[in-house]
């Protein structure tokens, strides 16, 4: 064969070669430029809210900023590997009679535009609730979905809901054109054989499902390897939105069954016994339930009073305004001094970041469980152990006051069927009055309360008021107190609880005066924290929260430096009223504990906290746990060397085993009174 011919053959192979190089990249471009375009889009977003809460990152080292966009990748690229599977299947594998159709091409430009616009939608949105609640999209976004009303007013005050409209469509129509200029067909395309099409397609869904799954070692990034660093700004950001809403979705399906292996939980006997040990005090009587190890029997001293009992939860009432909490300058005086005059819990803690985990500590004494609060999981509608069912059984009449609406996370169906005779709500309030963005203001319930208390006569009544008023976008009526001027962000919260310490103010002048008044104990309490400090991975110091129970002819007022939380009130109510009882609560009477005898177990969306003596334990899931030194403000890390690893084993067991029994009564439907029929409950806990 001479050299002509050779240099003939080598022509034609590269031309070959060259066309079916041109072939694979006419149908590879549009998928590589959205992939790269997505890489682009999640780290420009990550980089904008880095530098946004840059004083909340500046004293970590760069390498845990440059881990943070490392880690940062390994979820994008799961993201980016699942929406482009569909695209990387049909360019592949269509025909090239299809390929060079105006409606083949239509149909990847399309797909392609819409793809990033949905990316840069979720974005924006996280973005939005990344500012305001310091996490990536999680269980509450989708838990305010069926809420449009209040929501829809709120996200149209607050944000340029019109801007962002025509933003994101400028968005499609700008990806569409650059789309469409660049996927241009050739006729290379019809160099790609059957054979060829198949191998492309099998090599497309390999790469897509190794990006998928995090690599060649089939483990997929789990939100454990984001908590390489206690800074929770970092941590988060090093997430994807996409990641944590289908997670929070794929919870609320299953009832957060991988939390076993995330945290590493004791199996359910194990977690009874540790917990039993934790919840033992003085004056009780294991009833040794096989179902519930922690049922017991409390025997109080004399006989059991017939006080009404009428809680007060306070929206959001914590946080820097507040005098009682040792914060000044002090803007809640009546607080302060009705603090002064009744039984004030110095160390108290709310359970949780939101309302729904609040009322479920507080009128249910159980820490709640990840995910969806329990107040929406149907098994537990109607099947949980409850302090207003106790009061109802006890012949109390029992009743919701609330001004906004009580369908709001569930509260109507699960308290209804958890012994509240009667909800009264904005519709049974003044018509004249205008109500705010999330209901009636607060003035408007607690008239409606005192009204409704001097009706009962000798009647004794069991009564929750839950307070609205003190909640962005602080729909506070004029006139009642003088409101500081300045930056919104800087004095709404504080006019917040300044109204809402008048209105609490002026209910307890009206009813002072009422027959009612000097046979109800009056416990008042805030739903949750407030001000949390972005960078901390849980900002334990401001889960800190206003308590106090008000009844000076039944307890003289003192200061109590036991450290609690809110599912500690109901056994400590019930035991302040007397007599002998039965119950089930994950708390216990800390009227009755020494102050070093005291703990609280808080959780903040996939993080569980211990707090004990000045000692804070952080478990983040599938990581190491971390140990803080705590004090009013502060935390700070403590080195694990200088904490016997026996201690630090101690306080792990009791926090998980702790929680472990929490979720596995809820679960098998057991935390409920034993006598109660349990057929129903296992059906619908089996769904």
């Amino acid at each position: 064969m001479n050299e002509d011919k050779l240099d003939f053959i080598g022509r034609e192979m590269s031309h070959r070669w060259f066309c079916i190089g041109g072939a694979l990249w006419a149908r590879l471009k549009v998928p590589v430029l959205i992939s790269l375009g997505g890489f682009v889009l999640f780290g420009a977003f990550r980089l904008g809210l880095l530098l946004v809460r840059l004083p909340y990152v500046e004293n970590l080292g760069i390498g845990q900023v440059l881990r943070c966009f490392a880690v940062g990748v390994r979820f994008d690229a799961m993201v980016i590997g699942y929406g482009l599977l569909p695209m990387a299947l049909w360019v592949a594998l269509v025909p090239h009679s299809w390929f060079s159709r105006a409606r083949f091409r239509r149909s990847v430009v399309v797909y392609g535009a819409a793809l990033l616009t949905l990316a840069v939608t979720v974005e924006l949105l996280g973005a939005a609730f990344f500012l305001h609640d310091g996490h990536r999209l999680n269980w509450l976004a989708l838990a305010h979905i069926g809420h449009f009303a209040e929501l829809g007013r709120y996200i149209w005050r607050t944000y340029p809901v019109v801007l962002a409209a025509v933003l994101l469509a400028g968005v499609y129509w700008g990806l569409r054109s650059v789309f469409d200029r660049w996927f241009r067909t050739c006729d290379s395309a019809a160099a790609l054989r059957p054979r060829t099409r198949l191998m492309l397609a099998g090599l497309m869904v390999c790469v897509c499902v190794l990006v998928c799954r995090g690599g060649a070692d089939g483990v997929p990034p789990r939100s454990g390897s984001a908590y390489f660093t206690a800074n929770k700004v970092v941590s988060q950001l090093s997430m994807n939105n996409f990641y944590t809403i289908s997670r929070a979705v794929r919870q609320s399906f299953r009832d957060c069954s991988n939390e076993d292996l995330a945290y590493s939980l004791p199996p359910p006997d194990k977690a009874g016994e540790v917990a039993k040990d934790m919840l033992a005090e003085p004056g009780q009587t294991s009833l040794d339930n096989s179902a519930n190890p922690i049922w017991r029997r409390v025997e109080g001293d004399g006989e059991m009073s017939d006080y009404n009992v009428v809680f007060i939860i306070m929206e959001s009432m914590a946080g820097r305004p507040v005098g009682a909490l040792g914060n000044r300058p002090s803007y809640t005086p009546f607080l302060d001094s009705l603090a002064d005059e009744s039984v004030f819990f110095e160390r108290f803690y709310a359970q949780g970041p939101r309302t729904s985990r609040g009322l479920v500590a507080i009128l249910c004494g159980h820490p709640d469980v990840g995910g969806q609060s329990v107040l929406n999981r149907e098994p537990a509608v109607g099947h949980f152990l409850t302090l207003p069912k106790i009061f109802k059984d006890r012949g109390y009449r029992t009743m919701f006051l609330y001004g906004g609406d009580p369908d709001f996370d569930n509260m109507r169906e699960f308290f209804s069927a958890g012994g509240v005779d009667e909800f009264i709500t904005q519709r049974d309030m003044d018509p004249l009055q205008r109500p705010g963005n999330w209901g009636e203001p607060d003035e408007q319930t607690f008239d409606k309360a005192h009204q409704t208390f001097q009706a009962m006569g000798r009647q004794k009544f069991f009564a929750v008021i839950l307070t609205v008023s003190n909640h962005e976008p602080f729909d506070l009526p004029p006139g009642r107190v003088e409101l500081l001027k300045g930056r919104p962000e800087d004095v709404n919260s504080i006019n917040g609880c300044r109204y809402a310490d008048w209105a609490i103010e002026d209910f307890f002048r009206k009813a002072r005066s009422a027959d009612y008044f000097d046979r109800t104990i009056f416990v008042l309490v805030a739903d949750h924290g407030r001000d949390f400090d972005p960078a901390r991975i849980i900002d334990v110091p401001q889960y800190r929260i206003p308590c106090l129970i008000h009844a000076p002819g039944l307890i003289a007022p003192k200061r109590v430096s036991t450290i609690a939380s809110q599912v500690d009130l109901a056994p400590t109510v019930l035991s302040l009223l007397g007599g002998e009882f039965e119950h089930g609560f994950m708390g216990r009477n800390v009227l009755g504990l020494a102050p070093e005898e005291g703990f609280a177990v808080l959780r903040e969306d996939d993080r569980i906290a211990f707090l004990r003596n000045n000692i804070v334990l952080i478990q983040p899931p599938r990581n190491d746990a971390m140990m803080f030194l705590l004090d009013d403000k502060s935390m700070i890390p403590i080195d694990s060397t200088k904490l016997a690893t026996a201690d630090r084993q101690v306080m792990r067991l009791q926090m998980l085993s702790y929680y472990a029994l929490a979720r596995h009564l809820f679960i098998t439907g057991a935390y409920r009174a034993p006598n109660k029929p349990q057929a129903e409950v296992a059906r619908l806990s089996a769904r």
